[in-house]
């Protein structure tokens, strides 16, 4: 006879008998009886997902789409139900006042999360943790106006050096590139980067934008600068003798 608390020795499916003896007279019938195992889904650990502090910087609090881990964490698995929770304990029993949904906005920055993965069929659960990070935005100096003298007095200035104002705007700031735009949708977009020496398109005053990258984290802040052409007195053709 196997003990009531019986370990399998047959991976995955074992047949033992069970005996069904009928006490007062010892008469008897044998059954079969299946332990089955079964798979818990095997799960990839997910990489962080990361947000930039745009909804109201500074405090460090964004609102996440957690099933963009889902694939990841799946790798091509099927039939498989992921739920997310704020605690372990709440994967671990499925505690409905401890999950959370999308949007999720984190509390603690960075905060780690919990994924109870379960089968479909089978009922086996398995856990994972996720990351969430709100990554802080860029802090460039916003600069004074580049100002130039129009010699032809027609508002355009083609030697515009916007390469020069590049140090001061990121102020020693690490890991910071800066790109000028003549709009702000070409600056949120990176796009239509301008090139110096740089000729306004407006006369006399032309606000362009600056976009200031962090190439760790992707995220960015956008200032203005105008371009300022001032013009040159005019001297009379023809001035008079005293």
């Amino acid at each position: 006879a196997t003990p009531s608390n019986y370990t399998n020795t047959t991976p995955n499916m074992e047949t033992i008998w069970v005996r069904v003896e009928y006490n007062a007279t010892g008469c008897y019938k044998l059954t079969e009886l299946d332990l089955i195992v079964n798979p818990l889904p095997v799960l990839v650990q997910p990489d962080q997902l990361n947000l930039c502090d745009y909804n109201n910087p500074g405090d460090e609090q964004e609102a996440f789409t957690l099933e963009d881990a889902n694939a990841q964490i799946l790798n091509g698995q099927t039939g498989i139900t992921l739920t997310y929770y704020d605690t372990q304990l709440g994967a671990d029993t499925a505690d409905a006042t401890a999950q959370i949904f999308s949007p999720y906005t984190n509390g603690p920055n960075p905060q780690t999360v919990y994924v109870r993965a379960e089968d479909n069929t089978t009922g086996c659960v398995n856990t994972i943790t996720l990351d969430l990070r709100v990554n802080p935005l860029p802090s460039p100096v916003a600069p004074s106006p580049l100002v130039a003298c129009d010699e032809d007095n027609d508002g355009i200035y083609s030697e515009f050096d916007l390469d020069s104002q590049t140090a001061g705007i990121i102020n020693n700031e690490p890991n910071i590139v800066l790109s000028y735009h003549e709009t702000q949708a070409d600056a949120e977009n990176g796009q239509n980067t301008l090139s110096s020496p740089y000729e306004n398109i407006v006369e006399n005053v032309q606000t362009i934008y600056i976009r200031a990258e962090n190439t760790l984290t992707g995220c960015y802040t956008i200032v203005t600068m105008d371009l300022v052409v001032e013009p040159s007195p005019e001297v009379p053709v023809n001035i008079p003798d005293y």
